[in-house]
């Protein structure tokens, strides 16, 4: 019995292993600081420092300390925990997201063995503890490689409830969408996807199952429901409390004014815009002014606003945003379906050719990358320029290291793409095959304009389950409980 419980454990901890060896081999090898390199990871340095130090929910780096309510809670939490240890440096965090993303590993192990058997479980968790993005990430303050274990988890939950129908299982279900939300705020609205999908299958069941899998189900749903709820409300009572209103988070309203205008904007223009850059920042700028003019705001410092008095403000941005959005709806789609698509083409290479190398990846020209360029030359309908362009400075010009990393990430990408649509067509049951797709779909369409490989990450473990299936075929499969 001990030697069978032994060897049940021996591959996942020998994944564990494996992954934590990678990462801290990447940690290190890299420069110190980088933790703070994106300006998402600096506002949840202060969040953390804030809630320690002040008490408050707040970005402000000196006073007044105003709550904050785009940000989601869970993240901060965790960083203000490790910073409660060791002060507010980031080394701790960092080791304990290397450990979180091991545990990912198993958690892989785990659903992949569920879903599929063993070998894809073996095969997905093993791709997933190599994957260098990983690596990348849990060396930066940023929400992923937590948001990324507990969305796994989810998913893991959702798998085990198809297969026993079990009340515990559905509150685990619940309990990990909720905290995944309280990380990200992102995922809000994939649980009702998820219960919608639950809802239909129940509905469209045969006549002939049982009137006890049925009540069961509607069980299962309300739990999942419930928990989520639950989990969320304490925050949820607290910006009813600082805020005045009831809602989860502002998130939603603050990108669709700084993030979806200002892209359908520069694309009914007819503009290339790069997130954050001077342009994008004057565009939201038209944003600002509009709504100024609109509801007459006084020309006051924004320090002397009150943060109810800021949130006013943001809900007259985004009732602007959507207007603005809605004077250009197919300017608003395509510039979101573009960046979308946009970000599968591998850009990890410039990362990766600057870290082996030691030397910073070249500013891309102003006319724009190489092949962004080739495509959009290929779109005029000029496919020779494109293909000078694409072979001149994109396979000639590149350093030979570059170009290596850039055509096996596109293989790579290429080859996952394939994998991919064959295991979600063989996958069964269609019920997690259509989730595990529409949550793939749903966590990186969201971002749109502002997409790349870090809103990605999340999902890449279920990614590589689904593209198991569809390399090694699917020896197991869940079948719905008939209790």
């Amino acid at each position: 019995m001990k030697d069978r419980v032994r060897g049940r454990w021996r591959v996942p901890v020998a994944l564990m292993l494996l992954a934590v060896l990678l990462r801290g081999a990447y940690l290190i090898h890299t420069p110190r600081g980088l933790q703070f390199a994106h300006v998402d990871a600096q506002g949840y340095h202060w969040l953390a420092v804030n809630l320690l130090e002040r008490g408050v929910f707040s970005m402000n780096t000196e006073p007044p300390y105003r709550a904050d309510n785009v940000r989601a809670p869970l993240y901060p939490l965790f960083v203000a925990a490790w910073y409660a240890i060791d002060g507010p440096s980031p080394e701790l965090v960092v080791l304990a997201q290397v450990l979180v993303d091991a545990l990912t590993v198993t958690v892989l192990y785990r659903l992949g063995r569920l879903a599929a058997g063993l070998r894809v479980g073996r095969i997905a968790a093993l791709l997933y503890a190599l994957n260098p993005s990983s690596f990348r990430f849990a060396n930066e303050l940023l929400t992923e490689i937590l948001f990324g274990l507990l969305l796994t988890t989810a998913v893991w939950m959702v798998a085990r409830y198809l297969r026993n129908a079990r009340t515990a299982d559905a509150i685990r279900c619940g309990g990990a969408f909720g905290l995944a939300i309280l990380c990200k705020p992102n995922l809000q609205f994939l649980p009702l996807a998820l219960l919608a999908i639950l809802v239909h299958d129940l509905l469209s069941a045969r006549r002939s199952d049982s009137q006890h899998l049925k009540k069961s189900w509607w069980h299962g749903i309300a739990l999942v429901g419930g928990t989520i709820l639950v989990v969320l409300s304490p925050w949820v009572l607290r910006n009813r409390w600082v805020f005045g209103g009831w809602f989860y988070t502002r998130t939603f309203d603050d990108n669709l004014a700084h993030v979806s205008a200002v892209s359908t904007l520069a694309h009914s223009r007819g503009e290339a815009v790069a997130p954050w850059s001077p342009r994008w920042e004057a565009l939201y700028g038209e944003v600002i002014v509009r709504t100024a003019l609109r509801f007459g705001w006084e020309s006051v410092d924004d320090a002397q606003l009150s943060a109810r008095e800021r949130d006013a403000r943001l809900q007259q941005l985004t009732e602007v945003a959507r207007e603005m959005v809605q004077e250009h709806p197919v300017d608003f789609v395509l510039a979101h379906t573009k960046a979308w698509l946009w970000s599968f083409v591998p850009q990890e290479h410039k990362f990766w050719t600057a870290w082996l190398s030691g030397d910073p990846w070249p500013i891309a020209p102003a006319a724009g990358d190489a092949l962004g360029r080739a495509l959009q030359a290929a779109g005029r309908g000029a496919v020779g320029e494109g293909v000078r362009i694409l072979v001149s400075e994109r396979l000639l010009s590149l350093p030979p290291l570059a170009l290596a990393l850039w055509l096996t990430w596109g293989i790579g990408a290429l080859a996952m793409v394939a994998l991919f649509v064959a295991g979600a067509i063989r996958l069964r049951p269609r019920l997690l095959s259509a989730f595990l797709v529409l949550t793939v779909g749903y966590v990186t369409f969201v971002p749109g304009p502002i997409s790349q490989i870090r809103f990605r990450l999340p999902v890449i473990p279920l990614i590589l389950l689904v593209a198991c299936v569809g390399l090694l075929g699917q020896r197991a499969s869940i079948t719905l409980s008939e209790r």
